[in-house]
């Protein structure tokens, strides 16, 4: 609106000023300007306010007046602004702006009603008014533009901001998920195994029920802590838990951490290790499992291969699929290999990691 105001409101008024011969002419004239800075004023890309009808029929009625009497040529400018607006809504303005410009010049074509033609006349009531048209819808089209141009780019950052917030619930529910869902599938064996032993071994029952309990809390603590944004796993932690979850399910592990235990790791290494784990424990049926871990690498590799994974259906690797874009995106890898004798996930992320250095700083 502001750019068309620009563009044509100076020489609306000049022309106003000079060619006015009476404050009557003046006024009607200013009247048709206001009528028109209205309808530019409720313009929207959705329609045109009420009053623009009213308006377009007042700023017809006016030019044509002017051009009867031959007060001045400029009164045309009202009738154009209005109408190109309206032009704009009709979805085939291509096809009518032509038409409309024409029947603007025909209109001031009638100053040769009570005056002998001559090219002055000519030029002053059917060509400036022809050109002057195309120029204001010009403007007005040029103005449209840019407003559709902005409103797209208000809505794209809006769509950005509404997918920043879907990317931000998918990697909440996808954390919630790798403990809540670890921890119960722990709390199910040691259930199984507390049940199995109650009769036969009452002290073992009553240990396994106090390290149900003792997960359960954790879990909690976990929970509560990912809720204000402070969860971080620890590698040496997980791979501890790892290999007693592993030996609570009566498998074979062998787990090893390869370097400084007190070295600096990247929280989504310890991540892969617990999906990893629940994994093989869910999906597969292992009778020995290896774990391998350093500050830069965790191995994962079991001899189990259950229907899901032997199908290469990834249903059941939709953890580990997620993680590995959260991998890539710090500059890491994430590997998946199958064989017929075993399934090994291997992530890596470099020490130089920019994100690794975000993460720990």
């Amino acid at each position: 609106m502001l750019s068309a105001i620009a563009a044509i409101a100076p020489i609306s008024i000049i022309g106003v000023v000079f060619t006015a011969r009476s404050w009557w002419e003046g006024l009607t004239m200013m009247f048709g300007y206001l009528l028109a800075l209205g309808v530019l004023r409720a313009w929207s890309l959705d329609g045109y306010p009420r009053h623009a009808i009213f308006a377009l029929a007042f700023t017809a009625a006016t030019w044509t007046a002017d051009s009867l009497r031959g007060t001045t040529f400029i009164g045309f400018v009202p009738l154009a602004l209005v109408g190109g607006m309206l032009l704009m809504r009709t979805g085939r303005w291509r096809i009518w702006v032509g038409f409309f410009a024409v029947g603007v010049a025909a209109i001031g074509a009638s100053a040769f009603a009570f005056r002998p033609p001559t090219w002055t006349l000519f030029a002053s009531y059917v060509v400036v008014p022809l050109i002057g048209t195309l120029f204001v819808f010009g403007v007005i089209l040029t103005s449209e533009q840019a407003w559709l141009i902005a409103r797209r780019l208000d809505r794209a950052k809006q769509i950005e901001a509404d997918l920043a917030v879907a990317r931000e619930r998918v990697r909440f529910a996808g954390d919630l998920h790798d403990i809540q869902g670890h921890s119960l599938h722990v709390i199910k064996l040691k259930a199984a195994l507390a049940r199995k032993v109650m009769r036969t071994d009452p002290d073992r029952a009553d240990a396994e029920l106090g390290e149900i309990r003792r997960i359960a809390d954790e879990t909690i603590t976990q929970t509560q802590s990912l809720a204000y944004a402070h969860h971080e796993l620890n590698l040496v932690a997980e791979l501890e838990n790892a290999k007693r979850l592993c030996q609570a399910a009566g498998l074979s592990v062998e787990a090893r951490f390869d370097g400084d235990p007190g070295a600096a790791t990247h929280p989504l290494l310890a991540q892969v290790l617990r999906e990893a784990t629940t994994n093989l424990l869910r999906h597969a049926h292992p009778t020995s499992v290896s774990i391998t871990a350093s500050p830069v690498a965790v191995e994962v590799a079991n001899d189990g291969l259950g229907d899901g994974l032997e199908d290469g259906a990834e249903m059941s690797l939709r953890g580990l699929a997620r993680l590995r874009a959260r991998v890539e995106a710090a500059d890491g890898t994430l590997d998946i290999t199958r064989t017929p004798e075993r399934f090994v996930v291997t992530a890596r992320i470099p020490a130089d990691s920019p994100e690794r250095m975000k993460e720990m700083t």
